[in-house]
């Protein structure tokens, strides 16, 4: 991983940042890099912060979430999502257990984000077959790579939100002495159930609905989604000329509901459903050396380690338990130019210990282990710049029950990519891509009722490695009153693995039988984002922002469309700032999905109006920013087709969030 960048002054224009990003082993700007590339920091980045990482990065393009509520929710891009989409924490995997299941939150918080970068797309090979849908990496800076400036700073963040009156906090302080730096964190967040603008369910749930029997449905608020979440954690770095070396060590705890069916429209009448008790201990270890030798440009070394459990609550009882005692290890090794290619070899391996117990253990306990070999080089001549990837890969699951049999694929992945800077305006970016993934453990064990899907998985233990090829074509502008890119792609899969309905029921929960199965299959799509800018002058400037993006997948024989596709979205934002204020409007609508999948009920488009201001002073020696953010300001219901609980759980009402944010 490169080192962290310091974060651009937030009072500089809006535009599409040239920030560098995580997807090569070298720090590279956007236009350097070839597959599509985001950056959410700044202010940009409390703007859009929410309780969860799939909605703080729901509006960025190509991405969506898979939101179960307002604290689980993953990140969806161009339609792929699971276990195809890696969520990385400095670089590491946040080896929890939020792939298994929608319902099972990833163990971090957007309090403490001080950036994430996405990476977009299949050409992401230095994190695994896995990463075949792109890389979500989020930084918070928790080891120390460089001395601060002083001996310590800080921040406080407050805020305070009446869709779910949610309160939260966070605090940072980081400081030195002598060549020892070090931070501290801490947050808390508590909210209630989140209010929302009609019924909970949908209308073709309602109609078979016996309010006599059942009582009325949720109206106006949605059952059990109140959530009580909190950590810490501390790390410390020796900082030399040629390098450092530093650790951290970090805790989360988390208490929410799993929203579901309710029959009652007063939150204090309502059944508790199930609750989730999560609970993260994890160290990390973080060590860079420049110029080890001669020809060597830099070793770097990462390792993390963590002990993850969850209980499942049925009101005061323990219905489920999870847990994954798990690491994960990255060694690079970049050396210098080489008859023209520079680039990096490197090493990971990974150990996931995953056990479940209780009536929603519908994957067996296992023991999944990765090792992998990878290779990246770059060849830059004149105007253009080649870049090359390659990885092995070995992955082994032992699972632990009768009849089970060990599985273990070997895959081999590759990349090309050529960008073209053919003007001091315009670059041209091409990658393709081949890529293999293993099956996960779910996709071969799965064997009972899964109650956060509401269905009854079965696995297929002869699934074999899905391969896809991929390609990714970007137009990018950096110059002027305009900038901005535009970007198509095109993934063709053999042996596609999804969860296909087979249109029965299970005799005994009565669920509908889902079962993975492999097919050939297709995404395509495109992505837009620019900033027209309007107005700028010393004291004054006005910027304008738009935004669209839409994906496409079906299985290629029988022509079906693929399940919970993104539907086509389309945004634009006025930014304005004067004399340190700043004001953003914004508008966003999401059309209805179209064709559907079979089994899939409809979604209905749905638009939002959302407001953010904001006015920076000063507080003694301390940078103080007070901020005021309304979203869903039309209290429109709004239901995700990437949701597997859209038709019993919308987004929110209408929300106003108030804040202040001290830098000292």
């Amino acid at each position: 991983m490169p080192a962290t960048p310091p974060l651009p002054p937030e009072d500089e224009p809006v535009a599409l940042e040239e920030f560098v990003v995580s997807a090569s082993p070298f720090a590279r700007a956007q236009d350097e890099i070839v597959p599509p590339t985001s950056v959410l920091a700044g202010q940009r980045l409390i703007f859009q912060r929410e309780a969860s990482l799939g909605e703080t990065l729901a509006h960025q393009p190509g991405i969506t979430s898979t939101y179960f509520g307002p604290t689980a929710s993953r990140p969806v891009i161009r339609g792929l999502g699971g276990d195809r989409i890696r969520v990385l924490t400095g670089g590491i995997g946040t080896l929890d257990a939020s792939v298994i299941s929608p319902d099972h939150a990833v163990s971090l918080d957007p309090l403490l984000i001080d950036r994430v970068e996405i990476v977009r797309g299949p050409a992401t090979l230095l994190y695994g077959g896995s990463a075949i849908g792109g890389v979500v990496n989020v930084i918070d800076a928790r080891i120390p790579e460089t001395l601060p400036d002083s001996p310590l700073t800080g921040r406080l963040e407050a805020r305070l939100g009446s869709a779910a009156e949610s309160r939260s906090a966070a605090l940072v302080l980081s400081g030195a002495a002598g060549p020892v730096a070090w931070r501290l964190d801490g947050f808390r967040r508590t909210s209630d159930d989140v209010r929302i603008p009609d019924f909970a369910e949908a209308a073709e749930l309602r109609s078979g609905h016996d309010a006599d029997e059942d009582g009325p449905p949720a109206h106006g608020f949605l059952p059990n989604s109140a959530a009580t979440t909190d950590g810490a954690g501390f790390g410390t770095s020796y900082i030399g000329a040629r390098g450092h070396i530093g650790v951290s060590f970090t805790g989360l705890n988390s208490l929410y509901g799993v929203p579901g069916h309710s029959h009652h429209d007063d939150p204090a009448k309502a059944p508790e459903g199930v609750r989730i008790n999560l609970r993260q201990r994890r160290a990390d270890l973080h060590a860079e050396l420049h110029a080890p030798a001669a020809g060597l440009r830099a070793l770097k070394a990462q390792f993390g380690l963590a002990r993850y459990h969850h209980r499942e609550l049925e009101g005061d009882e323990i219905g489920s338990r999870f847990s994954n005692r798990a690491h994960e290890g990255r060694f690079e090794l970049l050396h210098e130019k080489i008859g023209g290619f520079e680039g990096a070899l490197g090493l990971q391996t990974s150990r996931s210990d995953f056990f479940a117990s209780g009536e929603e253990a519908f994957v067996p306990p296992s023991v999944t282990a990765n090792h992998a070999l990878f290779v990246f080089e770059e060849f830059v001549r004149d105007a253009h710049t080649w870049q090359f990837g390659a990885r092995a890969e070995r992955q082994t699951i032992e699972p632990r029950g009768v009849g089970l049999t060990k599985n273990a694929h070997t895959s081999v992945s590759g990349s090309f990519g050529w960008i073209w800077k053919f003007d001091e305006r315009h670059t041209f970016a091409f990658s393709a891509t081949r890529n293999e993934r293993a099956p996960n453990a779910q996709e071969l064990y799965a064997n009972g009722p899964h109650t956060g899907t509401a269905s009854f998985e079965i696995g297929d233990a002869t699934l074999r490695a899905e391969r896809s090829i991929g390609l990714d074509v970007s137009l990018r502008r950096r110059h002027a009153h305009v900038t901005g890119s535009v970007t198509a792609f095109l993934n063709r899969f053999d042996g596609y693995i999804f969860e296909e309905n087979t249109g029965l029921l299970d005799s005994n929960s009565g669920l509908p039988l889902y079962r993975f199965v492999q097919r050939d299959a297709h995404y395509y799509g495109a992505e837009l984002e620019a900033i027209v800018h309007l107005h700028e002058t010393r004291g004054h400037l006005a910027d304008f922002r738009l935004t669209t993006d839409f994906v496409r997948g079906a299985t290629r024989s029988p022509n079906e469309t693929l399940p919970r596709l993104p539907p086509l979205r389309l945004g634009g934002a006025i930014d304005y700032r004067h004399a340190g204020w700043s004001f953003t409007a914004e508008w966003r609508h999401t059309a209805h999905p179209g064709r559907l999948a079979p089994g899939e009920s409809h979604t209905a488009a749905f638009t939002t109006l959302n407001f953010f201001a904001s006015k920076r002073l000063k507080l003694g020696t301390a940078d103080a920013e007070i901020f005021a953010r309304a979203t869903n300001l039309l209290d429109q219901t709004a239901r995700l087709h990437t949701s597997f609980l859209k038709d019993i759980a919308p987004l929110p009402g209408r929300d106003i969030t108030v804040g202040l944010r001290l830098t000292f």
